[in-house]
């Protein structure tokens, strides 16, 4: 029997890496028998044998897994990890595997019970309710139907009758599946402290062995290398193209010859901003020789008397609204999921970037379901400089054979009623804001693109909104809508003209609160304008949760504030997503601790983008750097109300204190931080 791998014979794969071979057998599903497998320490060494059904073709492989020592792990600290096999020739293989001991492996014939064993322990036994797990990959919903057999479902298709009763994170899902195959050991009178099961790699959990240690209760999930390079070049060369075609040719020669008034003007502000900056006179002033003073409690600001300077400051008044606070991926996008389901009439979605990856796809898949519905409108805005960053990157963590689609756009649009646009980006500046708003009802709003990063690793915070101030997001997306279409600026006198605007004072704000929205525009920086007055006029604590910090007016008010004897905390992540902003805040920490402000490292990627001014809480999709406070399209919220500040506070302040760890001493900087510090005063 021949088998043929696009233009490969299995004969012909000798040619290839131990790894490229183990992969291109594993996508055959080929069954696998565990040969040899051993442990020492930290370091487990596989022989195993793969086998194409129907075929007398096989071949051994060698692989080993690393990890780090477990001993210092707290009992509360995951205990679940994906590990790539790392495949070598028999010779190394033996070399290295010598001195271990042997473990017991459970072969693929078990795997159908284990898993049945696993779901009758994640599966709630009250009628109509069900339990979630999310892992990396998936979102799972687990319940018991009328005939008491087990159901698994996404979350986007679960059954309106089924009502979720808990929710399992990786800590708590490992130590289900731990706990489970103790059962299922003891079931079969088998005596192991460590075990390694090879499952069908053809299902849901997509990989070909789990190994288990009882003792440390610890597991992992080991998976085959799944890096192609072919795709990795063509995703470069065609990165370089769309680069191409969407900054030069439709943002600098189409988009300048369509939209001739708004250009013109942005690149007026644009070096109205950048001789502001030679001639400022502002510096971070050397305090460093002074000792600051302690803090003090002082009573807040006086929020009425700072709102209406607000008012003639930003030259608008507040508007009304409730705001609801979804932290983190796990919040926000099985609501957003859940909403968008839900819509009757109309969705309008505006974001910078709409990833192409696999989570980014589900969230199309919606949005193209609901577009086909009878009186459902979907219109998506989305900007030409996000788009290029965004399907430009491969996630190393994508599901097996699962294939990017090469424009989310047209992915979009196909086989559906979605309405795309794709905003321009003349002299690079680009829209950073991020409305969905649903039957003119509910918006979600604040720092989250859509993709697999914000669902899953990266902390973040998205603002749910009701009440009247969802009219004027509309007003606004309509304005950016018309303005993105190929009329360009005549479509933005439409969209002003045509679009409208209650501007009628509310007299009845009922359960609705006062929320100011706050924009960068073109010459229009209010969201610098407010936070920097905010800074002035604090006389107790400023809080700001933010990734990137590179604004030298900013940090030199903070400094003063701090020398008013204000608390002044700032937070930054200990890994950002871009290399300049990470070396430019080592010399920002390290100004701002010189000067006794209290920095806090959070573990991981944080682009959260919240502060809170004795009272006053300002958040949305601005960060602190040259780019969202002077030429970027940027939208953020303010509220003084009390309850919902005092909410987020505990929400988000406290919680994210508590995970980070203070600086106490200078951090060691060298010449390329200083580069990257002067690279990132222009960003």
């Amino acid at each position: 029997m021949s088998v043929f791998l696009g233009c490969a014979h299995l004969s012909e794969v000798s040619r290839y890496s131990h790894s490229e071979q183990a992969k291109v057998w594993l996508e055959q599903m080929a069954m696998i028998e565990v040969v040899d497998v051993s442990v020492k320490d930290s370091q487990l060494f596989l022989k195993y044998k793969a086998l194409l059904e129907n075929s007398d073709q096989h071949k051994e492989f060698y692989a080993f897994a690393s990890w780090d020592d477990l001993s210092g792990l707290k009992p509360d600290q995951a205990r679940s990890l994906l590990l790539t096999l790392k495949f070598l020739s028999e010779k190394e293989w033996e070399d290295q595997s010598k001195k271990t001991g042997p473990i017991v492996s459970i072969s693929r014939n078990n795997w159908e019970e284990i898993k049945n064993y696993i779901g009758i322990a994640i599966t709630p036994d009250q009628e109509n309710f069900g339990n979630v797990i999310r892992s990396d990959e998936e979102e799972l919903l687990f319940f018991y139907d009328t005939d008491k057999v087990i159901n698994v479902v996404d979350v986007s298709d679960k059954p309106i009758d089924i009502r979720i009763n808990k929710i399992y994170d990786q800590v708590e899902l490992a130590d289900i599946i731990i706990s489970s195959l103790e059962d299922y050991l003891k079931s079969g009178e088998i005596e192991a402290d460590k075990i390694l099961i090879v499952t069908k790699n053809d299902d849901e959990f997509k990989v070909p062995f789990i190994y288990v240690d009882f003792k440390e209760r610890f597991m992992a999930s080991l998976k085959v290398n799944d890096n192609d390079r072919l795709n990795k070049q063509n995703n470069v060369v065609k990165k370089g193209i769309k680069t191409v075609d969407q900054m030069i040719f439709e943002s600098h020669v189409f988009g300048v010859v369509n939209r001739p008034f708004s250009s013109a003007f942005k690149l007026f502000s644009w070096g109205k901003g950048t001789v502001s900056d030679v001639m400022d006179i502002t510096k971070i002033k050397k305090f460093e020789s002074k000792a600051f003073p302690p803090i003090k409690n002082e009573q807040e600001l006086d929020m009425e008397d700072f709102n209406k300077k607000l008012d003639v400051l930003i030259g608008s008044t507040s508007n009304y609204g409730k705001m609801e606070f979804l932290i983190g991926g796990d919040d926000y996008f099985p609501r957003l999921i859940e909403a968008l389901l839900d819509a009757k009439q109309s969705i309008h979605l505006r974001t910078f970037i709409f990833d192409n990856d696999d989570y980014a796809v589900k969230i199309a898949d919606v949005l193209r379901k609901k577009s086909k519905e009878k009186g459902v409108s979907v219109k998506v805005l989305l900007d030409g400089m996000g788009q290029v960053m965004g399907e430009g990157k491969t996630p190393a963590d994508l599901p097996k054979g699962f294939r990017m689609p090469a424009s989310m756009e047209k992915y979009l649009m196909k086989d559906s009623n979605v309405e795309v646009r794709v905003g321009t980006n003349v002299w690079l500046k680009a829209d950073h804001t991020k409305t969905i708003t649903i039957d003119g009802k509910v918006c979600f709003t604040g720092g989250m693109n859509i993709g697999r990063e914000y669902r899953y690793h990266w902390h973040d915070l998205m603002v749910e909104l009701t009440g009247p101030i969802i009219d004027e997001i509309l007003y606004e997306f309509n304005i950016a809508w018309e303005n993105s279409s190929k009329m360009g600026d005549l479509g933005l006198m439409k969209g002003l003209f045509s679009s409208k605007r209650d501007t009628k004072k509310i007299i009845d704000a009922g359960e609705n609160y006062p929320i100011r929205t706050l924009y960068t525009r073109i010459n229009d920086p209010q969201i610098y304008k407010a936070q920097l007055a905010a800074i002035r006029k604090a006389r107790k604590y400023i809080y700001i949760n933010n990734a990137y910090f590179s604004d030298n007016t900013i940090l030199y008010e903070l400094i003063r504030a701090r020398r008013r004897g204000v608390d002044v905390r700032v937070i930054l992540p200990v890994n950002g997503n871009h290399e300049i902003m990470n070396s430019s805040n080592i010399i920002t920490a390290n100004i701002m601790f010189k000067n006794g402000i209290k920095v806090y490292f959070y573990p991981g990627m944080s682009h959260v983008k919240a502060a809170i001014y004795d009272g006053w809480l300002c958040t949305g999709s601005a960060n602190f750097d040259k780019l969202s406070f002077r030429y970027n399209l940027e939208f953020n919220l303010a509220t003084a109300h009390k309850e919902t500040v005092e909410r987020f506070k505990t929400m988000l302040f406290d919680p994210d204190f508590k995970r980070s760890k203070v600086m106490d001493r200078l951090l060691k900087s060298n010449l390329k931080d200083f580069v990257s510090e002067i690279l990132a005063e222009q960003l």
